[in-house]
């Protein structure tokens, strides 16, 4: 539980006011006046010289935190780089951060130094009203009228992509994965056909991620993975705006959400500005492109593994009797579903959970400061033994009715995060990811080295094989024999 420990809240209801106008430079002007905390009496340490924990954070950070929960509890401190921040771990910090009740901790003010001209101002990244205002202009890509019309588009576009795949010897499955996701998001979200461009833009995706872990962050070192990263963005940027005029031109004609931010309009009847829509696609296009990668990337390695649970979906799909997936059809596929959840439980695309403090308050007796830089972590929940039966192990049946582990506490299962932040498009992540695996089932069964005893992936940033996770895909008749 949180309580008040400070009451001089002058400065900081002004810098929430100016968070949820998004005045930059009234929120600049208020954060230079913030002292940088003293943390010196939160559990922890600084790491080593130089470059603090980030080694840990980035190649071991599952196995660091756990250490750390052990040695000091849910509330620790460490520095990446250049910053000390808190990490705030269990159900609880998990409510804390996440419902936001008082409006106490900003998300535009945890994110912006990790994704300062990679990723800027996109609706994850926004506070209160305007953070409220631009998901709004957004909801509409996801109601359920626009989703029946995403499965319409994407039923034809994955079930004919996989059929080009290479069979019968091993490959690198993620980059696959990626682009034929890239492809069908393209459609969903731009009304485009990439094309010749899809390579492009995925590998500007992929340098993109490789940024988000990037100790050295120079512009001025071309070869280095930040400045790889900046340069990606302009990509991605030019190949969005040299298509915003057609949009507004004929406005009548787009129904997909690139259409609509073109033409969307703010309360004084202005468009938004061609970087605000930019921003925006670009954002969503690489969510919805990455986290659905990542988890059908950790899906297809445990179906490998386990043959017995890839044929019993396998039984599922074809039960249907149809070639193609209706909205309705995705309730009937029950055991698709627990795998889902059980992917995102073990694997969450997006495990990261930074947020900072607007005001002082107290967890666990601790004194948390104003301008504390908070960092949770929803795989720790994800695999408390107080609420997971062996967690460590892969088990769908988990999240059946019969077991339902997932309902013992409330905030104990957040892969897509929760309150007002909550994921935009977990409802049609989950649909893509099912629609993925129904095309790719009946087609393919998924095969595996048997030295491959365990995925290598990392959580951070986000969460993916390191080694492009090489599988072999065997293709199968039309019964699925």
């Amino acid at each position: 539980m949180t309580t008040d420990t400070a009451s001089p809240d002058t400065g900081t209801a002004e810098l929430r006011n100016a968070l949820s106008r998004f005045d930059k430079p009234a929120i600049r002007s208020h954060v230079r006046s913030i002292k940088r905390p003293d943390l010196s009496h939160i559990p922890g340490d600084r790491g080593l010289p130089i470059i603090g924990h980030a080694l840990q954070i980035t190649y071991q950070l599952h196995t660091w935190i756990n250490a750390q929960y052990e040695c000091h509890g849910p509330a620790f401190r460490a520095r990446a780089v250049d910053r000390e921040i808190v990490f705030f771990l269990g159900p609880e910090a998990n409510r804390i951060i996440l419902q936001n009740e008082g409006k106490d901790f900003s998300n535009f003010l945890a994110y912006g130094p990790s994704i300062k001209g990679l990723l800027d101002d996109n609706v994850l990244a926004l506070d209160f009203h305007h953070h409220k205002h631009t998901r709004k202009t957004l909801q509409a890509a996801f109601r359920r009228e626009a989703v029946e019309g995403h499965i319409e588009l994407m039923n034809p576009m994955i079930s004919g992509g996989i059929d080009h795949w290479v069979t019968d010897r091993t490959v690198k499955s993620t980059p696959q994965i990626r682009k034929l996701l890239l492809d069908t998001g393209a459609k969903v979200f731009l009304g485009l056909d990439m094309g010749r461009d899809a390579d492009m833009m995925n590998q500007a995706f992929v340098d993109l991620v490789k940024a988000g872990n990037a100790i050295v962050r120079l512009r001025s070192i071309p070869f280095l993975p930040y400045a790889r990263a900046l340069r990606a963005r302009v990509t991605m940027e030019d190949f969005v705006r040299s298509n915003i005029a057609g949009r507004r031109s004929v406005p009548e004609e787009g129904r997909d959400i690139f259409s609509q931010l073109c033409n969307a309009k703010d309360e004084h009847g202005n468009h938004l500005s061609d970087k605000e829509v930019c921003n925006q696609i670009i954002f969503l296009l690489f969510a919805a492109h990455d986290t659905t990668s990542s988890a059908m990337s950790s899906t297809f390695y445990h179906l490998a593994s386990d043959q017995a649970w890839q044929e019993e979906l396998r039984e599922e799909m074809f039960s249907l009797g149809k070639e193609h997936l209706e909205f309705d059809d995705f309730d009937k596929l029950e055991k698709t579903h627990w795998t889902v959840q059980e992917i995102l439980r073990m694997y969450p695309p997006a495990p990261m959970l930074p947020r900072y403090s607007l005001k002082e308050f107290e967890f666990e007796g601790l004194r948390i400061p104003l301008g504390t830089p908070l960092m949770g972590f929803s795989p720790f929940t994800h695999y408390m033994s107080e609420y997971w039966t062996d967690p460590y192990t892969f088990d769908p049946l988990r999240f059946s009715p019969e077991r339902a582990e997932d309902k013992k506490e409330f905030w104990q299962y957040v892969p897509f995060g929760g309150g007002a932040h909550k994921c935009l498009g977990l409802h049609f992540a989950q649909v893509q990811g099912k629609m993925f695996l129904f095309h790719f089932l009946k087609k393919y069964r998924i095969y595996k080295d048997p030295k491959m005893d365990h995925l290598r992936f990392r959580f951070f940033p986000l969460t993916f094989p390191t080694d492009g996770l090489p599988l072999k895909f065997v293709r199968t008749d039309s019964s699925g024999a």
